[in-house]
């Protein structure tokens, strides 16, 4: 578990909250003074921490994050973020746990038809099933679930895939275009590392 932290300073005040965070998708830092971008916060706590914390996003407000382990810097989510807020009710409690996941516009984009001409994938998770559908689904990719190993392994030995900092996941972002995805499965497809099976229907038309 990690902590989120926000403060604000003004003239005669100082507004200090503290989050729990069970999830975190981020750009490594390289630079211990200035922001790294998030592009993924989940955290929970009290009504006000979270309304604090959702103000804060809409503002573009930076956060100081603590990992387990002890690495610390600081990050913000960018331009629009999308924000969702839900109760969890915890046996024991009279009052629900608020609830609180941020997504950046980088993270957001992924989905089918947002920006089809990205050059920079963030996704999750680094499974290759899920990378294979994450960008098929982005791209409108034809692919078959069998080429996942094959295709995750050939975008790793071309250097386009970028591990990313995470808590309780694995993200990665994977570099191309859409014309460099085809290209890679026209090229697996051309030197037989991947292929196309014909329908059970088509083998036995063409053996009567």
């Amino acid at each position: 578990m990690g902590k989120l932290k926000f403060v604000r300073q003004t003239r005669d005040t100082i507004t200090e909250v503290a989050l729990h965070m069970d999830r975190l998708v981020a750009e490594k830092p390289t630079d211990p003074r200035s922001a790294t971008q998030l592009h993924l916060i989940s955290v929970f706590g009290g009504d006000q921490e979270v309304g604090a914390v959702a103000a804060a996003i809409a503002d573009e407000q930076r956060f100081h994050i603590s990992l387990p382990g002890g690495a610390e810097f600081f990050g913000y989510l960018g331009e629009k973020p999308v924000v969702y807020r839900a109760s969890l009710q915890i046996p024991g409690r009279k009052r629900p746990v608020r609830h609180l996941a941020a997504v950046s516009q980088t993270l957001f984009e992924t989905t089918l038809g947002a920006d089809g001409q990205a050059r920079r994938t963030v996704l999750f998770d680094g499974a290759p099933d899920f990378v294979m559908l994450r960008l098929a689904v982005r791209f409108g990719l034809p692919v078959l679930p069998e080429w996942a190993e094959w295709f995750c392994a050939d975008l790793g030995r071309r250097g386009l895939v970028e591990p990313l900092l995470g808590l309780n996941c694995s993200p990665v972002a994977v570099k191309g275009t859409k014309l460099r995805m085809l290209r890679i499965l026209s090229s697996g497809i051309k030197r037989k590392l991947i292929s196309v099976q014909p329908e059970p229907s088509a083998l036995n038309s063409s053996s009567t």
